[in-house]
């Protein structure tokens, strides 16, 4: 275990790494998904079924108007994000490796009062510095509160909840 002022020497000497190209396409794979499927999509609905596949515009009205759907497309958009703010907030709180690497974000599921994160921590890092820049994190990701808890299939997983709200969960 590191001493405070070593832990501040190390912090102050080790940058936080630029993720990698390939690292980057890969956390931001939704997002290039949606760019260039919907569009692709739209055009072989229109080759295949002329003007009447414009009809399927109606698609996303039907997803806002039905409250089964809404809830469960904003929870799922609510993932893509908390899991781009999820890995903001490690950055500074400076949960990182030795070698400046964040933990790797694995999954990310809505639940009725946020969002549960499955986080794999990479070697140097550990649920204890996860716990101490709990606060941090929950502020990049516009959250109540961020409940850390070890995952049961080792120390190197670790789960998040993300609370929306003023309540805390418990349990």
């Amino acid at each position: 275990m590191l001493t405070p002022l070593m832990e501040e020497l190390n912090r102050a000497t080790t940058p936080v790494s630029r993720p990698s190209p390939l690292v980057v396409l890969w956390r931001w794979r939704y997002e290039a998904g949606a760019l260039v499927g919907v569009p692709l999509t739209g055009h072989v609905l229109v080759d295949a079924y002329g003007p009447l596949s414009l009809a399927l515009l109606l698609l996303p009205a039907a997803v806002t108007a039905w409250p089964p759907a809404r809830t469960e497309a904003w929870g799922r958009i609510r993932c893509v994000v908390v899991a781009h703010r999820v890995r903001v907030g490690f950055a500074e709180a400076y949960v990182v490796s030795r070698r400046g690497k964040i933990p790797v974000v694995v999954w990310c599921a809505p639940t009725p009062y946020g969002e549960r994160v499955g986080v794999w921590c990479r070697a140097g890092t550990t649920a204890a510095q996860i716990e101490r820049g709990r606060e941090v994190i929950a502020a990049a990701c516009w959250a109540a509160d961020v409940v850390v808890r070890p995952y049961d299939g080792g120390s190197h997983l670790v789960l998040l909840e993300i609370v929306r709200g003023a309540s805390r969960r418990s349990g």
